[in-house]
């Protein structure tokens, strides 16, 4: 079974536990389609080298950055870790995909 799991990250203190969930998904699952959504303050993490190793990993994972909470956290796109997509809102991007039939995962 190919799992579609959207996976929504918003708090700076849940990124580890993030990254563990989708590679626990993965190792079970690993045809599964991924898509990490990050907005709300866990976007200033996405301007770290944290996520490097997890982008190189995991590259079938879309990890997807919404704007209206890089804007509001003064983050620059260009400072953003490579492998970082920017979508103009998060919550619609979470909307959009469970329309798609991908399930709502938020740790």
């Amino acid at each position: 079974m190919m799992a579609k799991v959207v996976v929504h990250l918003d708090e700076v203190a849940k990124v580890a536990m993030v990254m563990s969930n989708i590679e626990n998904l993965l190792a079970a699952e690993p045809t599964s389609e991924i898509v990490l959504v990050v907005n709300g303050p866990a976007v200033t993490t996405l301007t770290s080298a944290v996520w490097q190793p997890f982008i190189q990993a995991q590259p079938q994972v879309e990890l997807d950055a919404c704007q209206n909470a890089l804007t509001s956290h003064h983050v620059a796109i260009s400072d953003l870790v490579a492998g970082v997509t920017v979508v103009p809102a998060g919550v619609v991007r979470i909307v959009e995909l469970e329309g798609h039939g991908f399930a709502y995962l938020r740790p």
